[in-house]
């Protein structure tokens, strides 16, 4: 069975970045739980670096998880920080990474960004720090990116994350299906049955009604006794 890693970043002690009660290190591990039962509905296996906020290895056991696995495909969520006015996706691979390294990532970018408009940052090599490379695309031996799902620090994206999250999680699901060669088959929602309708009568025309029956049981009880 082909196997892709998900990497929700930070965790547990690490928030990673944050904006009042939000916590990146919340938003990514919701998202790659989602992205998750997706995938395996395609037949492709997943490996998670971690599934709950206890248990979080350092990043160098997370991407040997990966590599002892034999995955396929690297995917580190993140979402970015910044002044509240930037905003929008993108995904960061190697400062060396290859043409379809660079081609991988896209997928996955092309596909989110079909989602709702939104700024396109697109596949950035290295990191916008002042080091040179995120540790996930030093320490793993497959291709991967790290990707930046908005910016917590912008309302919009924070908005956009939440409103189009299923949205979003599916098309991640699509980019990692298309880059290591799996048709992805949108699955049927289950059709709901018939609701029961629930009949609101006003008190004034219940009484009307209980009324008119009582008369009627009571006419048809003279009846019976004129029988007799």
């Amino acid at each position: 069975m082909i196997k892709v890693c998900l990497d929700p970043g930070h965790g547990a002690g690490d928030p990673g970045a944050l904006l009042g009660k939000r916590y990146e290190k919340d938003d990514v591990l919701r998202l790659a739980l989602a992205v998750k039962p997706l995938l395996e509905a395609q037949g492709v296996g997943v490996v998670m670096t971690r599934t709950d906020d206890k248990t979080v290895p350092p990043i160098a056991e997370r991407c040997q998880m990966a590599n002892s696995a034999g995955c396929a495909y690297y995917l580190s969520l993140h979402r970015d920080a910044a002044g509240p006015a930037a905003h929008g996706i993108s995904l960061w691979v190697h400062s060396r990474a290859n043409d379809p390294t660079v081609r991988k990532a896209q997928y996955i970018l092309d596909e989110l960004l079909a989602v709702t408009p939104t700024q396109n940052r697109g596949v950035q090599k290295g990191t916008p720090q002042d080091f040179e490379n995120f540790e996930v695309n030093v320490y793993t031996t497959m291709a991967s990116a790290l990707l930046e799902l908005g910016f917590i620090t912008n309302a919009d994206d924070n908005d956009r994350f939440d409103r189009y999250f299923d949205q979003y999680a599916e098309a991640i699901a699509r980019g990692l299906c298309k880059i290591v060669g799996v048709d992805y088959k949108a699955q049927d929602k289950p059709s709901e049955g018939p609701k029961d309708e629930t009949i609101t009568i006003p008190r004034k025309d219940w009484n009307t009604l209980c009324a008119a029956l009582q008369a009627a049981v009571d006419a048809l009880r003279k009846a019976g006794e004129g029988d007799g």
